[in-house]
């Protein structure tokens, strides 16, 4: 199997510091695709992975992430009151969803949503994510 190299997310949208985060997503194969696009991004480790809330919850008291990435749909415990804890928690978190054009509103707290990515092309895949968080989380990148 062929290795994707880093993207220099420097030439696009300016370097990321070094930043954690934890993925919430309870579909093991998107969560393994969803950290595999964004361990491509310089700068962007993924800290943790969790496929429910309470394994979640047990992540984010452990490593304090600088983000947290949720899915809005989860079995078990609702994404919404999980929401409202980590906001408590003063950690900032942006939702994900499978829908290409959400019109439900976004619950408080939440910084907004990204589209999970499809998978057919990583280097779409990487920059979208990227220009994403850059806009909905700009206090993690410099400049």
């Amino acid at each position: 199997m062929a290795s994707h190299s880093m993207i220099k997310s420097e030439e696009r949208t300016g370097l990321l510091r070094n930043t954690k985060i934890l993925i919430v997503e309870d579909i093991d194969s998107m969560r393994y695709l969803l950290q595999y696009t964004l361990e491509r991004i310089v700068g962007l480790s993924v800290s943790g992975l969790a496929s429910g809330v309470a394994e979640a919850r047990r992540s984010a008291m452990r490593e304090r992430p600088d983000l947290v990435l949720l899915d809005e749909i989860l079995p078990g415990e609702s994404s919404y009151d999980f929401l409202k804890e980590l906001v408590e928690q003063k950690l900032p978190v942006v939702l994900l969803t499978g829908i290409e054009k959400p019109e439900h509103a976004l619950p408080a707290g939440a910084l907004g949503r990204i589209v999970k990515p499809n998978g057919r092309s990583l280097e779409k895949d990487v920059d979208r994510l990227q220009k994403s968080l850059r806009l909905l989380a700009p206090m993690l990148f410099e400049g």
